[in-house]
């Protein structure tokens, strides 16, 4: 299936818009005309973000400014918690082509380290905001907090802003019912395959890339070949189960189904992510594919043989068949 021209237009647009994003992991010497700033991990880029960003650009256009996002590699809990990565819900350059959709123009991305997270917040801003990026207006969202353990809460930034001249402005929370938007309200609903839910908080159907690595063929001994996906490892990978997909494959956008999880039927304990697409005939090996998560449609589920996976799985496409209406 050809892409429709308004999804091969949105993949251009996307395109135009990167380029026209200005970016930089240094906030030394950048000379920007009247920064409007704002600070955060943005991870997933997501409603609550969007209007964070609306109002950033909107205002920056109002008053003849640059609109500016500070954001930070890698996620400060790696740092912080020594830890894993939390599961992301955007790439790096994920995060980047869905800043340049908002259409800001600098995005400022800070390499976080151990050393960086010891700043106080009155340092941060006397010296990254005012002595270097010379910051004409910050906004802070709800829950922001900057420097060393989140100390710099509202009103420390905004008693700072009086004292070094610029103008700061908090924007209210955007809730999904009475919960506030979040990814790790977006990364729990994954997990526990509530797709539908998640999509609504990020605003899009949530995306997991991908290299297409060999597997054991299984799915093409059972009469659905299947690509096996190997994404980024800093990736947020959605609870096990099945799923109803769009997968785009070489600027062509394909319907299937997708399967996360261990394989009990056939005793393999590594998690694998299989998508079967329909109407799909070629070589995929090697070739990275874009897959978007629509519905889950089953728990993942162990059955007493072969034949009873096939039944399921020849089940399952006539239900995604049936979600798309072909």
């Amino acid at each position: 299936m050809v892409l429709s021209d308004t999804f091969a237009q949105k993949l251009i647009t996307a395109q135009q818009n990167l380029s026209q994003v200005q970016t930089s992991n240094s906030i030394e010497n950048l000379n920007i005309d009247k920064p409007i700033v704002t600070i955060g991990s943005f991870d997933g880029v997501h409603r609550g973000h969007r209007e964070v960003l609306r109002q950033l650009t909107d205002y920056a256009r109002q008053t003849g400014g640059s609109s500016v996002v500070i954001t930070f590699w890698p996620h400060p809990a790696t740092v912080l918690g020594g830890c894993k990565q939390p599961g992301l819900l955007s790439t790096p350059n994920e995060k980047r082509q869905l800043m340049a959709e908002t259409g800001i123009d600098w995005l400022i991305t800070l390499p976080f380290t151990r050393e960086f997270s010891q700043i106080e917040y009155d340092e941060f801003v006397s010296k990254y905001l005012v002595d270097k990026l010379h910051t004409n207006t910050l906004f802070v969202g709800y829950d922001n907090k900057v420097g060393r353990n989140g100390r710099g809460h509202f009103a420390e930034v905004e008693s700072l802003a009086k004292r070094f001249g610029f103008n700061v402005r908090q924007l209210e929370m955007l809730a999904s019912g009475a919960a506030p938007i979040s990814s790790t309200a977006i990364r729990n609903l994954l997990s526990e395959g509530k797709v539908i839910e998640s999509n609504q908080l990020l605003g899009r159907p949530y995306c997991l890339s991908g290299k297409v690595v060999s597997g054991n063929h299984i799915g093409t001994s059972l009469g659905f070949p299947t690509a096996n996906l190997e994404p980024d490892p800093c990736k947020f990978v959605p609870g096990n189960g099945a799923y109803a997909i769009k997968a785009i494959v070489s600027n062509s956008e394909y319907i299937g189904m997708l399967n996360i999880g261990n394989r009990p039927t056939i005793g393999d304990n590594r998690q694998t992510i299989e998508a079967h697409l329909f109407n799909f005939s070629g070589n995929l090996y090697g070739q990275t594919i874009e897959v978007y998560f629509v519905d889950k449609i089953r728990d993942e589920r162990q059955f007493a043989s072969i034949d009873g996976l096939r039944a399921q799985l020849e089940s399952d496409c006539k239900t995604v068949k049936g979600w798309f209406g072909i």
